[in-house]
């Protein structure tokens, strides 16, 4: 359930920080919400998508552990080597 919760509200935000990124695109912070929203609801999207696709249930607690690893450690990744 919370991941189906943080997944929608990456959404909703996402809509919010994207207008927020298309008045000013070199801000700093709108940019690092953007990418963090967006990782965030991709993986979760994954995690539903193999769960749907036929995984075991029982695997539904590590692989919402993994997107959530997996986002911040791409966060920290691509927030790291940026070109700019």
């Amino acid at each position: 359930m919370w991941a189906w919760l943080i997944q929608r509200a990456a959404a909703v935000l996402l809509l919010v920080v994207i207008a927020l990124h298309l008045v000013n695109p070199f801000r700093r912070g709108v940019q690092a919400a953007l990418l963090a929203l967006a990782l965030l609801h991709a993986l979760l999207g994954v995690r539903s998508l193999l769960l749907d696709v036929g995984l075991p249930m029982r695997w539904h607690k590590a692989l919402f552990a993994l997107a959530l690893f997996l986002a911040a450690a791409l966060f920290a990744l691509v927030w790291r080597w940026r070109w700019y």
